[in-house]
């Protein structure tokens, strides 16, 4: 069986390829809600068969009921889709972090990318961090090529040891071929939970200067207002977690020493998540 289906791809022209897959690396969503953004009604180009690259008892098919029978099974995937803003050809690889085969799949989007003519990569992530919701969320980068790097982009100048997500393993085998490549990583509010517009927001404005395209945000732009409205007023009410709030740092690194009594980063999401998925819910 194939590892992956290729579909018919329209013809291309200095592509830029978009990488933000679900899994590691991507607290709150961000990297792959921005990326599932960017793809929305776009064209599948490259389909990766589930069977070869999923566990389902780890990425579990998501079934989705009628009136009292299940009617719709929707499968894990990962696969490259092909949009164009702005008149520029962009390849995004959407879906879930594969379980299996990394390093057929790092052989396979090399190739693929070389044969599509990719001019440079874009990967996306998303940390947890101790900063702030109220706070404009700081991205760092790391670029293969310092020519990638745009107005305000801030390097990764730590050494650091971490466990690998997919799409940085991915990324190192496109590099090994010649394509160079930026990686973005949004740093997300510890407490906060899927979604995180803000944290979307600025992936998205990263993502638009690197392929030279205009993106319309401003829906999300509103999304995120409402957003950060609401937790203000969730965090008011409870004072132990607005005075955690209030203490935290702005950027990476920062050390502040939580409550004993403060309730959990987890307990604290899924109020917000509660909330937000709720908008008629009173506190």
């Amino acid at each position: 069986m194939s590892l992956y289906t290729l579909h018919t791809p329209p013809p291309l022209e200095d592509p830029v390829m978009v990488f933000g897959l679900a899994g590691w690396g991507d607290a709150a969503s961000a990297a792959s809600d921005a990326a599932d953004w960017l793809a929305e009604g776009g064209q599948p180009i490259v389909t990766f068969d589930p069977d070869s690259i999923f566990d389902y008892r780890s990425n579990r098919p998501i079934l989705r009921f009628g009136p009292g029978l299940p009617h719709t099974v929707s499968w894990p995937r990962t696969e490259i889709i092909h949009v164009k803003p702005s008149g520029r050809d962009v390849l995004v690889l959407v879906g879930n972090e594969p379980d299996f085969a990394w390093e057929s799949i790092s052989d396979a989007l090399a190739n693929l990318a070389q044969r599509f003519g990719v001019s440079h990569l874009v990967t996306l992530g998303a940390v947890p961090t101790p900063i702030r919701h109220d706070e404009v969320p700081p991205v760092f980068c790391t670029a293969s090529d310092p020519r990638l790097l745009q107005g305000g982009d801030e390097l990764l100048l730590d050494e650091i040891v971490v466990p690998s997500s997919a799409g940085t393993v991915f990324r190192t085998a496109i590099q090994e071929v010649g394509i160079e490549a930026i990686g973005y990583w949004v740093q997300v509010p510890q407490y906060v939970g899927r979604p995180y517009h803000t944290g979307v927001l600025a992936l998205l404005r990263k993502v638009a200067v690197q392929v030279g395209a205009e993106f319309d945000l401003s829906e999300l732009e509103e999304e995120s207002r409402v957003q950060l409205e609401r937790l203000d007023e969730i965090i008011a009410q409870r004072t132990d977690a607005a005075a955690f709030i209030e203490s935290l740092g702005n950027s990476v690194g920062t050390t502040t020493k939580i409550p004993d009594d403060l309730p959990s980063a987890d307990e604290i999401a899924d109020e917000v998540l509660e909330f937000l998925q709720n908008p008629e819910l009173e506190t």
